[in-house]
């Protein structure tokens, strides 16, 4: 036997046992309503009246609660369920505006126990370590500090030779098409009564391309999709330190490669999984120069030290938000309770990053503003008792 059966036969061996382990995670979740009984859905409908029940819509579905999931729960076990109609707005989050199509009241405890029980039992196993978005224990900081991490690995084998690759989809979740997500349930979704209602899902916003932004079941989509081109990046090209967050992309590039030729092989890659790299965004630069991830801006010293600025944005925000609170404090449309937990969560957002001098002018904006020092709960107390108003203890 030579070297290439030896190879061959070897390469065999681990597709067989990677087919089984396909086929052993499907058979634990089961069926649809096998996943899906009723009593994971209860439980999955009262999780979406946390935080929220103080609207009388929430009130009302909850306390039929009962009926409306027995009513999903037969038809899915019949497969007469459809997908109710989405209600569309508009948010600005962070300084961007984006669109949400929210779903149906009574189809959210569906879409919960479909992503917590089947999507992403099924789709995590194909995902790297690296993909920080929208998972139990991950988020945003765990991205940051994945890159901090590659920063300093990177640091300590190359220095400051080398580049990184920052790249950016175009339209991530309005220009997806269908074709490629229902690829995925064909390869994945390996039972017919899971692969129906996940291609419901799909297909509910009634175009041929796109998913709606504010259901919890495209979140799991849009973060699973770009796993082959994670597998790329990471096992064909070889490149260790690299990590997303969504549609956000970090590749560092050691000195002896050719930054040019492996983005173009990433344009290439990307194409065939149905997703478009955005040209303007993505860029190319030196390690040695600061640079902009997840609109955090960091820096590499020449000892290696790292330092993370928040965007400047953030900080224009921030004091107009000081300043329009003083509007709400007079007309008490707010109390000193509000203001306190308000003003903490803005101080909160910079003590992540090395930002200590923008505290600083926020506390003497705030001071300038106010009278008395944002730092300590007791001079809000001060404040609310000297007006004579009833204050909630802070918890």
């Amino acid at each position: 036997m030579n070297s290439v059966e030896r190879h061959e036969r070897r390469y065999q061996r681990r597709m067989a046992k990677r087919k089984q382990k396909k086929l052993d995670r499907v058979q634990k979740v089961g069926s649809l309503t096998e996943a899906m009984p009723y009593h994971i859905l209860y439980k999955y409908g009262k999780k979406c009246c946390n935080g929220v029940r103080w609207k009388q819509s929430i009130q009302t579905f909850e306390r039929h609660l009962f009926s409306k999931v027995a009513v999903s729960s037969r038809a899915l076990a019949t497969k007469l369920w459809r997908p109710g109609k989405y209600t569309h707005f508009l948010l600005n989050e962070r300084g961007k505006t984006r669109p949400i199509d929210a779903p149906f009241l009574q189809d959210r405890p569906l879409h919960k126990a479909y992503t917590q029980k089947v999507l992403l039992p099924l789709y995590m196993p194909d995902m790297i370590y690296n993909n920080g978005a929208s998972l139990k224990g991950k988020g945003l900081t765990f991205s940051f500090n994945l890159l901090k991490k590659d920063l300093r690995s990177f640091y300590r084998k190359y220095g400051l030779n080398g580049s990184i690759i920052l790249l950016d989809f175009k339209q991530f979740f309005p220009s997806v098409k269908h074709e490629a997500l229902f690829d995925r349930h064909n390869r994945l979704l390996l039972d017919d009564s899971l692969k129906w209602f996940g291609d419901m899902v799909v297909k509910s916003n009634g175009l041929e391309y796109g998913l709606p932004l504010g259901v919890e079941p495209s979140q799991a989509e849009m973060i699973a999709l770009p796993s082959a081109l994670d597998n790329f990046i990471k096992c064909q090209l070889g490149l260790r330190f690299a990590g997303h967050y969504m549609d956000d992309y970090y590749i560092l590039v050691p000195p002896d490669l050719d930054p040019k030729k492996i983005l173009s092989s990433l344009f290439s890659k990307s194409e065939e999984i149905g997703l478009t790299i955005s040209r303007n965004k993505t860029r190319i630069q030196p390690i040695s120069k600061p640079f902009k991830y997840c609109k955090a801006k960091y820096i590499i010293g020449h000892n290696g030290h790292i330092v993370i600025r928040a965007n400047r944005d953030s900080l224009k925000r921030a004091r107009r938000k000081i300043k329009a609170f003083k509007e709400k404090l007079d007309k008490r449309l707010i109390n000193y309770n509000d203001l306190w937990y308000s003003i903490n969560g803005i101080f909160a957002y910079f003590i992540k990053y090395n930002n200590h001098k923008n505290i600083l002018s926020l506390r003497r904006l705030f001071y300038s503003i106010y009278g008395f020092s944002s730092e300590k709960y007791e001079n809000f107390v001060e404040r609310e008792n000297q007006y004579g108003l009833h204050l909630c203890k802070a918890l």
